[in-house]
């Protein structure tokens, strides 16, 4: 573990994510995270993880973001002491909430208008799905204090959150290993700070105006590891099962009203 981006949700986690990714780091931002260290997760829920589960499962691992991870930057701090520290921030906190509202704006296209049709929605699309909600809502909680990225954003607590989250980490981790980090500063800092080359290339902007969510949602998002796939794959599976039972059903009343 190099690097661990201890920013919070809506700081451009996704652009310094790729950022990283084209400096040649290998990034596990939330979908490698869900993946690839389940068991780590699972054992942290759970009560049980160490410092030596920590640096088993990050090992091969260059850098984090995002939740899981920024929810236990600190132990994983801990279990990494050579590991830098990047806290991504806004330019404001008045930006950032207004991000946090578009995310919560973007999620609530796409949110069931009802606890039936979320019930209904966890039991169509899998297990894995369902176990990355389950996830979802338990980190986020650790993280925002919110369960999930849509329905009404209480802006006090929100707002609150963010400026905790960075004081902490301002005061805990040591100045010599932190880099405060907005990606529109781009390249340079950035560079300077991982002893790394500015790349000739623009610096990458991703998930503006929470577009990853719609490219996520289509099956577009590159770095989703799968699980749109998976879940598009069981749901075409549903429906072809439920058409079969409906064309036997109706064949089935066809063949026993003509015989009568």
């Amino acid at each position: 573990m190099k690097i661990i981006c201890a920013g919070l949700q809506k700081t451009g986690t996704k652009s310094i994510a790729e950022a990283l990714r084209i400096l040649g780091y290998n990034v596990h931002d939330v979908y490698e995270q869900f993946f690839y260290e389940k068991e780590l997760w699972d054992k942290i829920l759970n009560n049980k993880v160490t410092t030596e589960d920590y640096q088993q499962s990050l090992e091969d691992v260059d850098a984090v973001m995002d939740w899981p991870a920024v929810a236990v930057w600190e132990q994983i701090m801990e279990a990494f002491p050579d590991a830098k520290v990047i806290l991504t921030i806004r330019s404001s906190e008045d930006e950032w909430y207004e991000s946090v509202k578009n995310q919560y704006e973007v999620g609530n296209q796409y949110a069931p208008k009802s606890e039936l049709l979320m019930k209904i929605y966890q039991l169509l699309v899998g297990s894995v799905f369902r176990r990355f909600e389950k996830q979802t809502s338990v980190f986020l909680i650790a993280c925002l204090g919110v369960q999930r990225f849509y329905g009404t954003p209480i802006e006090a607590f929100l707002r609150s959150r963010y400026r905790q989250h960075n004081l902490y980490v301002k005061s805990t981790c040591p100045s010599n290993k932190l880099l405060i980090y907005n990606v529109k500063d781009g390249w340079e800092p950035l560079c300077n700070f991982l002893n790394q080359e500015i790349p000739d290339k623009p610096f990458p902007r991703k998930n503006i105006k929470a577009n990853m969510t719609h490219k996520l949602l289509a099956n577009k998002w590159e770095h989703d590891c799968g699980l749109m796939e998976d879940l598009h794959r069981r749901f075409k599976i549903f429906l072809g099962t439920l058409v079969f039972l409906i064309i036997a059903i109706i064949s089935y009343v066809g063949m026993r009203y003509f015989e009568n």
